[in-house]
């Protein structure tokens, strides 16, 4: 299937494109399965690819560009191996500068190392250039069949994979896209002493404990810690400490939660971003906001009228 019109052969004669494209696409194909089997975590972890269209997209391009490095024109394939990393590194670099993960390998790795990664790939295509270029490829339409194919193949899996995590996880996502207008997960069946979020209206914040935006968001927002709107309760989750469990407090917003008022997830710890916010009347969410919507959505709820302090 590949092409052999072209040869590629580069300076160096032991290591050339035309094997290093092998490596490449390699790469680019066990980020894809990476991104895939991390979804949860992808999607609550508040980085680039937090979204599930951008997740989906990204995922199928990197399938679609490590077939086009197997079977597509060698000098074609190496021109867009280098537009791809060199886009990889600009957003990876965009990715720190914005404190935020890149989940280039699905959050296992820091955007610096992942960075280093793609820069050092970026520079062994640069200096493993082909010798003779040969861009015409009398089997593009067949080449580009496989590549569309293939492509298809992935996304279908990502879409899979997400209904699957809908279906089996969705009481572990707290996830606004996920929980408005369906009922509010944590509740008397999580823990008999969160019963209570059955009934009325709350205002339910989740932050993590050494999230220094949301202690500065907590203390601007909750002064006093007992502050609340009218007719609305508060409940107050913590979650990042040394172990697994939760804290969490209610009718009163603080990072110092009683230490015996822990939640234990014998299913697994839920997947959330990091704050959020969830507006719940009655067990059902009704708004909700995360991740850096979460200060202008909070601000919003409380410039209304004068918030009430017992």
């Amino acid at each position: 299937m590949s092409d052999s019109t072209d040869t590629t052969q580069s300076a160096g004669g032991t290591l050339g494109w035309e094997s290093f494209r092998f490596a490449v696409a390699a790469l680019l194909f066990a980020t894809a399965v990476i991104k895939i089997v991390n979804m949860a975590q992808i999607l609550t972890g508040g980085g680039l690819l937090g979204t599930m269209p951008r997740l989906v997209a990204v995922t199928t391009f990197e399938a679609a560009v490590a077939v086009y490095l197997i079977v597509g024109n060698r000098c074609l394939a190496w021109l867009l191996t280098l537009t791809t990393f060199a886009i990889f590194v600009a957003s990876t670099l965009y990715a720190i500068s914005m404190d935020q993960p890149c989940d280039c390998f699905g959050g296992k790795l820091e955007p610096e190392t992942v960075v280093v990664i793609d820069a050092v790939v970026l520079l062994l295509t640069a200096c493993l250039r082909p010798r003779r270029w040969q861009v015409a490829s009398p089997k593009l339409i067949r080449q580009l069949t496989v590549v569309t194919v293939v492509a298809g193949l992935v996304a279908g899996v990502a879409v899979w994979r997400y209904d699957v995590l809908l279906e089996k996880e969705r009481s572990r996502l707290l996830v606004a896209e996920v929980l408005v207008g369906k009922p509010w997960p944590l509740n008397g069946q999580t823990d008999p002493r969160l019963s209570e979020l059955d009934s009325g209206k709350w205002m339910i914040l989740i932050a993590r404990q050494d999230c220094g935006h949301c202690r500065e968001m907590v203390a601007r927002y909750f002064a006093d810690p007992e502050t609340h709107r009218p007719d609305e309760r508060t409940a107050f989750f913590v979650f990042g400490g040394r172990d697994p469990q939760w804290r969490f407090q209610l009718d009163r917003v603080a990072f110092d939660p009683p230490s015996e008022a822990l939640l234990s997830w014998p299913d697994g710890e839920p997947y959330v971003i990091n704050p959020a916010i969830f507006l719940v009347d009655n067990g059902v969410v009704i708004d909700a906001a995360e991740g850096t919507e979460s200060e202008q959505f909070l601000g919003s709820l409380l410039s209304g009228p004068e918030p009430a302090t017992p």
